[in-house]
């Protein structure tokens, strides 16, 4: 039976694993990553009435904003330009029924990347309506979008909502892991985010399956993941033609991917 370890934060990875299930894969809940908030209550400078434009660098930002926004009972202004990186990043606005409220900015689903750079060029048009700006994010992350926005002179405000910290996977989990990964290609892992990729890597490294995983398959989301995988393991152009396949990081997109990587034909 082929495996799948999805590495997304705690919370995220149950439907894909359901979906799994009934293709007859095997799925291991591995998160990666651990995702804690910073900010409980926004400060007065960080509320919403102080910008034209709010910006989200992804979905879990959006989930700790929005909550410390409701803990000091205000909301955002009808109308507000509020931007995400990527499509997935604004569902937790759709969900909450906030969308139509909104003048929500992002890339569509389907287009191939979902990034800051898919998101710059639908906000440049717009620069001249936007000065203050309020970029929320983790405490680390890319200053690319950061960068575009203080070289067009925009007064940028950064509010640094969760923090990332790698999760130690136990020895437990090695020995899930030791089964299958000493079958060439028969564990697929999926890669969300070059961080996560790196705190994988380690984990592997201290439990010594970095060399079987080596072996592995990989789904990426953006093609950085790839570069990151691909710088990790040594892989060739060949290897990676082989071994990592990008796609889209919508739930359908990741599913289909890890079918592909986990049950060839």
């Amino acid at each position: 039976m082929a495996t799948v370890v999805l590495t997304r934060p705690a919370g995220k990875n149950e439907a894909l694993a359901q979906a799994l299930i009934h293709y007859g894969i095997k799925p291991l809940v591995l998160p990666a990553l651990a995702l804690t908030s910073t900010i409980d209550q926004l400060p007065p400078k960080l509320t919403p009435q102080h910008f034209q434009l709010l910006i989200f660098v992804s979905a879990q930002a959006v989930r700790f904003y929005l909550k410390a926004l409701a803990n000091t009972g205000q909301t955002f202004s009808p109308h507000q330009a509020i931007a995400t990186v990527g499509a997935a990043s604004a569902v937790p606005f759709y969900e909450a029924g906030l969308a139509t409220q909104l003048d929500l900015i992002h890339p569509p689903a389907d287009h191939p990347y979902q990034d800051s750079e898919a998101l710059w060029a639908l906000l440049q048009p717009r620069l001249d309506h936007f000065e203050q700006v309020l970029l929320v994010r983790g405490q680390q992350g890319r200053e690319w979008l950061s960068q575009q926005l203080e070289q067009a002179q925009k007064k940028l405000t950064r509010c640094s909502i969760y923090q990332r910290s790698p999760l130690v996977w136990s020895a437990d989990s090695a020995i899930q892991l030791q089964h299958d990964l000493v079958k060439p290609q028969a564990v697929t892992f999926l890669l969300t985010s070059s961080e996560s990729t790196q705190a994988i890597y380690d984990n592997l490294v201290r439990l010594q399956l970095d060399s079987a995983w080596k072996h592995a398959r990989f789904v990426a989301i953006h093609p950085r993941i790839a570069e990151k995988i691909q710088q990790l393991c040594g892989f060739t152009p060949e290897q990676m033609q082989e071994q990592v396949q990008l796609c889209a990081p919508s739930q359908t997109a990741m599913q289909e991917a890890l079918l592909r990587a986990a049950l060839p034909k």
